[in-house]
């Protein structure tokens, strides 16, 4: 007896930009593993960055809508024509920019169903008063609110009451498998000119303020005459244009504080699973994350990680279980976490096999895709 399939859903996911930042690689992610038998996978950005080619390979078509600063009219218009000539059946935006100017497209130009995923809870605090009161109605047309973790999704339900049955959270995931190949941690450092008795530290992230990255350097020279086989290793990027860039301030500090032969600027990388097999440390001292992927990816490579004390990486992160946390952007403090794990080998050994054990349990790919897939089919 032949059966019938039913027909693939058309999925658009809508994306500032397509930039190495964490929500990007997230929605990369996502894109790769839907099941293709059920579903054809679409994308659209604002600006360019260093994915494209992947999201390209991964996609059925990539689209780029150039968008002016503020508000603008045919960006929104250009987003509807992708939709419509596509025949989409579900946009999926993540973050409110892209949410904001996918909903016009959607719900009014056409008749798909829209999901907004959020990845920051600053994006909601700080959201001005004016888009608050948008939300409230536009969520009356929108399919379904997603945050990436449950602080986030708290967030919403206490910003938007109203709105709390559309609400859900879905962690990130991870392809687990990627974090666990072998590779020659040696000849990697050595590229770096790091030795097999350095003690590598290592950040992964794009140089924003949020990301604090003067709090890790401050601790490091806090540590650099007791423990000088301390090397720092900062892998990211600055995006062009950006108000928030930090790149430039960092190399000064480090230069300032006679750090230069201890840290290692790497900029953009494409192969972080083998890039963390180098590190012996991984920190986080963020201002506000979502769910840091870079702290979930360190897990994955059994690593010990730090992070600081705030929403978002103290729900990744459960103290003195999973890994270290510390206050909020206090060098002092850090540089003691830091210590601790360098003089405490056997904490080091608990702490990563607990992390890999919650990354077993909750962050795998499957559940993860399978949740988007199970919310992708259950708007239709």
């Amino acid at each position: 007896m032949n059966i019938t399939r039913p027909p693939k859903i058309n999925v658009l996911f809508v994306l500032g930009q397509l930039g190495a930042g964490g929500s990007e690689r997230v929605v990369l992610d996502l894109a790769r593993h839907l099941d293709r038998d059920a579903f054809t996978v679409y994308a659209v950005y604002f600006s360019e960055g260093e994915l494209l080619f992947q999201f390209k390979e991964v996609c059925q078509k990539v689209f780029f809508v150039e968008k002016k600063k503020g508000f603008d009219l045919k960006a929104i218009w250009r987003l509807a024509g992708i939709i419509r000539r596509n025949h989409i059946d579900v946009v999926n935006a993540h973050h409110y920019a892209q949410y904001f100017y996918s909903f016009a497209g959607a719900k009014i130009f056409n008749r798909c169903r829209l999901i907004f995923t959020e990845h920051a809870v600053s994006e909601i605090e700080t959201m001005p008063k004016k888009h608050r009161q948008l939300c409230r109605l536009l969520f009356y047309q929108t399919d379904a609110i997603i945050g990436i973790s449950e602080q986030i999704t708290d967030c919403f339900r206490k910003a938007f009451p109203g709105h709390s049955r559309k609400m859900a959270t879905i962690r990130n995931g991870l392809d687990i498998e990627r974090f666990l190949e072998t590779v020659d941690r040696t000849a990697l450092r050595a590229g770096w000119g790091i030795q097999t008795a350095d003690f590598v530290i290592g950040m992964v992230a794009n140089f924003r303020r949020v990301k604090n990255h003067t709090c890790l350097i401050k601790a490091v020279h806090l540590l650099k005459n007791e423990f000088p086989q301390i090397r720092l290793v900062l892998t990211g990027q600055r995006f062009p244009n950006d108000p928030e860039n930090t790149e430039p301030e960092i190399r000064d500090l480090v230069h300032s504080l006679d750090l230069d032969p201890i840290v290692i600027f790497t900029g953009y990388r494409d192969d972080i699973p083998n890039l963390l097999k180098t590190f012996d440390l991984f920190c986080l001292p963020s201002f506000s994350e979502g769910l840091p992927v870079s702290v979930l990816e360190a897990m994955a490579s059994g690593i010990p990680v730090i992070g600081s004390d705030v929403l978002g990486i103290n729900e990744t992160i459960s103290h003195e279980e999973t890994g270290l946390l510390f206050p909020s952007d206090d060098a002092e403090f850090l540089s003691r976490a830091i210590q601790r794990l360098i003089r405490e080998p056997q904490l080091c050994s608990v702490l990563k096999e607990n992390a890999f054990d919650q990354i077993l349990q909750s962050h795998s790919m499957d559940q993860w895709v399978n949740k988007y897939q199970m919310l992708f089919r259950g708007v239709i």
